[in-house]
C-alpha cells in the first residue's frame, strides 16, 4: 500500500487543522495523518507531537492507527520506543495492520510495555498478524 507524499508545510497544517475548534477540520486533519506514506513526514510528524498537549496527540493517534504502509515500520519502531502511552498504542495498531515479520517482532515487545493500553493492542494486533484469515 502506498501513500501520498506530503509537501514539508502538510505537517505544519495537520498539526494547526488539529487544534481547529471545527471537528469537521479536525476530522480531515487526522485523515490526512492516515494517508502518510513517508517515512519522512511520520517522523517529522511524530518529532513535532513530542511537543503537542496530550489531546492533540490523541486526536493524531486516530490517523496513525490506520496506517498500513510496511515502509513507514522503522518509524513505528521509534515511536514504540520514543513515544508516550499514546503514540505508542496508536504505533501498535498500525503495525497490527501491517502484517510483516518486522512488525510481529516488535509487537512481542509491545507486548510487555508498561502501559496496559499498549499491551492489550499489541497482544490483539499480534493475533490479527497470526491469524489464518487475514
Amino acid at each position: 500500500m502506498t501513500g501520498i507524499r506530503a509537501v514539508p508545510d502538510e505537517i505544519t497544517l495537520i498539526l494547526r487543522d488539529l487544534s481547529n475548534h471545527d471537528w469537521n477540520i479536525r476530522q480531515c486533519a487526522v485523515q490526512r495523518i492516515g494517508r502518510i506514506g513517508s517515512p519522512d513526514d511520520l517522523a517529522m510528524l511524530f518529532q513535532r507531537l513530542k511537543r503537542e498537549k496530550w489531546y492533540i496527540r490523541e486526536a493524531a493517534s486516530a490517523g496513525i492507527r490506520v496506517l498500513a504502509n510496511p515502509a513507514l515500520v522503522p518509524v513505528l519502531q521509534s515511536i514504540m520506543k520514543e513515544g508516550d502511552d499514546i503514540l505508542r498504542y496508536a504505533a501498535a495498531c498500525a503495525l497490527g495492520n501491517i502484517r510483516s515479520a518486522e512488525a510481529e517482532a516488535i509487537l512481542e515487545t509491545a507486548a510487555h510495555d508498561p502501559d496496559s493500553r499498549v499491551r492489550k493492542n499489541a497482544e490483539v494486533s499480534l493475533k490479527r498478524i497470526r491469524s489464518p484469515w487475514h
